[in-house]
């Protein structure tokens, strides 16, 4: 049904309602004086029209047995008003019993056509009554005041402001600030974000760096020294000795005691000759070293060890910097709320996987390291085994030589001894046991070395620079987001300014919102105020003059100009601070005077201007 931008009530008949037993005629013109005595049913009329226009009374109270008539219990209101055309109409609402009827110059209609007609409730009883949009609504009037306020486009939001602002934002679509601020700062959040972790990774890099760049200063070095080490021992090992003229000597009194063994009767050749060969066997055994079998392979797996701990470092701060908005570590596609809790699965799975890796490389290094002490130990043992049981052999046939041939050559045994201590010059030369061991740990060592190093060799340094590149890229779209932000603020400030300029009243001051500065949001913040005073602190002559301003404020915001009842106006002495612009029904207490609806002048067209 078409929307009725302007109506007067023309007149009314009540019946069955509240103090309204018989049908009751009443007249109203364009100013309309209502007076009487308490209880003589003045305020009962501001509810008969509230009621017939919305089904509720004039405070838009539930509970409707009450306002039937004690005595006649079916309601009846018929309402009679000229449109903004001059065109009559009548309205009537009826209710007897729970049924509730509605006729519209004479077609039974719905609630929901009349709210078509006249407007929603709330904005019709704001209208109808001053008080109702405060002592009612409360909280509610901010978003009846914010369905009902103009909409500023862009473009003339912009048009209002400098050239310079204008300019930045004129490429921006900015359909609701306190979003487009709150998307900005989310994105400098997550370009924050993204510095942190880039951070972390440069430092770590850098970390890794440092150590690649000492290993490769000082692993050189360790094996200088090694090799320096062992030429040192080496040449101390020999040094002044005719390394040559020993084995030839050791030839020569290996051959002479060949040749007095041979000398020996041949009850005992076969003895001596036992004893000889047992007696080359335990030199060559005695001088025997053991050689390490898993250096090189000890070397790979701590290589790899190493390696698999810097990649499980750098995922695990990967993880920690992982959030929403910044870029994937692994595909580089911006990260969601929806798919953070998969990417960190995946990295946990990934950092797991490494760790395994890294704990069974650590196994196998063990595992190397205890072989390697095993087959030296057995090595040593086996050794020293077969050189105890030898030597007890050789003893054994030296006893069952000295037995058989009690008188064997004195120079033979002298020989043997010669030849004993000749293989030991030639196995340790001048060194003592301490620096014979340490020579044999030093080659050890050079090994390791010689594995590691290759191993270092093979890796490159991590170009730093990129980090610093990317987020000095992200510290400049931070500071240009927050320029923009900042134009953004001043636009907010200004739709408001032009937005809220249509609450401008005389006495009356209303807020919906406070804006932070620091940030330009806005928060929701309901203020009323009338001549700088609290309602809440307000006479009731002060609300009402303050409730007449907000009834054509939403007259104004709802381009309807409807009926204005006023109530309790003897305690009114003027409204100065208000012009009325449609029809008004003042209400005046009169001790013990009877009900008397009085017309003050003849009511002109609805669509006619007030005077």
């Amino acid at each position: 049904m078409k929307k009725i931008e302007r109506f007067q009530i023309t007149g009314m008949t009540i019946s069955g309602f509240k103090s309204y037993e018989e049908p009751t005629e009443l007249a109203f013109g364009n100013l309309t004086t209502i007076t009487g005595g308490n209880g003589q049913g003045k305020t009962s009329i501001a509810d008969a029209i509230a009621f017939a226009v919305t089904g509720l009374p004039f405070f838009g109270e539930r509970g409707l047995d009450r306002l039937h008539n004690e005595v006649n219990g079916d309601l009846y209101i018929s309402l009679r008003f000229v449109d903004e055309t001059g065109t009559p109409h009548e309205l009537v609402r009826t209710r007897r019993g729970n049924r509730m009827t509605i006729s519209y110059d004479g077609y039974e209609i719905r609630q929901m056509d009349l709210t078509d007609l006249f407007g929603e409730k709330d904005a019709f009883l704001s209208i109808f009554n001053p008080l109702y949009f405060i002592e009612e609504l409360g909280d509610e009037g901010k978003k009846l005041l914010e369905m009902h306020l103009p909409m500023i486009s862009q473009a003339e939001v912009m048009a209002e402001l400098s050239e310079p602002v204008r300019q930045r934002l004129e490429k921006e679509q900015i359909l609701a600030p306190d979003a487009f601020l709150k998307a900005k700062r989310e994105e400098i959040r997550n370009l924050e974000g993204e510095i942190i972790y880039l951070t972390g990774q440069r430092d770590q890099a850098a970390a890794q760096n440092n150590d690649l760049a000492a290993k490769t200063r000082e692993l050189p070095r360790r094996h200088d020294a090694l090799l320096k080490e062992i030429a040192a021992l080496e040449e101390k090992r020999f040094s002044g000795l005719d390394v040559s003229a020993m084995q030839e000597k050791l030839s020569e009194l290996s051959g002479r005691y060949d040749e007095a063994r041979r000398n020996r009767s041949d009850e005992n050749r076969e003895l001596r000759d036992r004893l000889s060969a047992l007696r080359e066997k335990i030199a060559a055994r005695r001088v025997e070293q053991y050689q390490p079998k898993y250096t090189q392979a000890l070397a790979d797996a701590t290589a790899r060890r190493d390696a698999l701990a810097a990649q499980y470092n750098r995922e695990a701060a990967s993880f920690k910097a992982l959030r929403a908005g910044m870029a994937c570590p692994v595909c580089h596609r911006p990260i969601t709320g929806e798919s953070l809790p998969g990417i960190q699965n995946d990295l946990r799975t990934t950092a797991a996987t490494l760790l395994a890796d890294g704990q069974e490389q650590q196994r196998q290094i063990g595992e190397l390291e205890q072989l390697e002490q095993q087959a030296r130990d057995t090595f040593e043992q086996f050794k020293d085994d077969d050189l105890k049981n030898w030597s007890a052999e050789a003893d054994g046939l030296e006893a069952q030589c000295r037995k058989l041939d009690s008188n064997a050559d004195a120079q033979a045994e002298k020989l043997r001894q010669e030849i004993q201590s000749l293989t030991l010059d030639l196995e340790y030369g001048n060194l003592s046991q301490q620096e014979f061991d340490r020579l044999t740990a030093c080659r050890e060592e050079l090994s390791q070395c010689e594995a590691e190093l290759a191993v270092v060799q093979s890796l490159s340094m991590e170009d730093i620079s990129r980090f610093d590149r990317q987020i000095l890229q992200n510290q400049t779209e931070i500071s240009e987001l927050k320029k923009l932000m900042a134009d953004v603020v001043i636009y907010s400030s200004k739709r408001d300014e032009m937005t809220f300029s249509a609450l401008k009243l005389n006495w009356v001051e209303i807020s919906l919102y406070d804006v932070v500065k620091s940030t330009g949001e806005r928060k929701d913040a309901f203020k009323f105020n009338y001549n700088g005073r609290r309602y809440d602190r307000l006479s009731l002559s002060e609300k009402i003059r303050a409730g007449l301003e907000v009834s054509q404020l939403i007259m104004r915001l709802t381009g309807r100009n409807y009926p204005v009842f006023v109530d309790n106006m003897e305690s009114v002495d003027g409204l100065e601070n208000v012009r009325p612009i449609g029809q008004v029904m003042f209400s005046k207490c009169v001790r013990r005077a009877p009900l008397q609806v009085q017309s003050v002048g003849s009511i002109p067209p609805a669509g006619a201007k007030a005077a």
